[in-house]
């Protein structure tokens, strides 16, 4: 008997006796029951999360696509509103400052907006489809402070998983984390 299988039995063994100890086994087992059951259900809601985020973004790959091929140029003022908003909430820390006015395409932007996100502020709101043009009217700041406005820290776009300091969305977090269980896992059977 190698000092491995000598070890995995010891430790079975002590794990049966704390769980089936008379005075505390119950409590132990209890305990083990509730962090099984908490955990199925944080698992349940990261993968629906990571499922739902994965649909969502396969849900708009095709409606890009679809609209790649189909000619748009004359969208109504409202839809095309909602559209310039829905992009400059993805790249601006502070997007309800923003005021945004559609007349045929022409699209004017004011508002105190933060010095260094002006130009993908512009860039974002002339790449939505249907804009002919865009008007400049921010007023950019190179500091919050003193613009009421700009207080706070903002807010990132989309839900994200933090960890280490890295904004992942659920999709990207679950397949990061399928991809740590597969290389545990081959790592486990290349060393037997």
């Amino acid at each position: 008997m190698d000092n491995r299988s000598l070890l995995s039995g010891m430790a079975i063994g002590a794990a049966l006796a704390l769980a089936f100890d008379p005075n505390q086994g119950i409590r132990r087992r209890a305990l083990i029951r509730d962090k099984v059951f908490r955990g199925r259900r944080m698992t349940g809601g990261a993968l629906d999360a990571a499922l739902r985020d994965v649909g969502n973004r396969a849900r708009g790959i095709a409606a890009a696509t679809r609209s790649r091929f189909r000619a748009d140029d004359d969208v109504d003022d409202r839809r095309l509103l909602a559209r310039v908003r829905a992009r400059l909430g993805r790249v601006c820390s502070h997007p309800q400052a923003i005021d945004v006015y559609v007349h045929d395409g022409e699209v004017t932007l004011l508002g105190p907006v933060m010095a260094d996100e002006v130009r993908n502020l512009l860039t974002a709101a002339a790449s939505v489809r249907g804009v002919h043009s865009v008007v400049n009217d921010l007023e950019p700041h190179d500091s919050a402070e003193g613009v009421p406005a700009l207080q706070g820290r903002g807010r990132a776009a989309g839900r994200s998983l933090h960890f280490r300091g890295l904004h992942w969305t659920p999709a990207a977090g679950a397949l990061v984390g399928a991809a740590a269980l597969a290389g545990g896992l081959a790592f486990a059977y290349s060393r037997r």
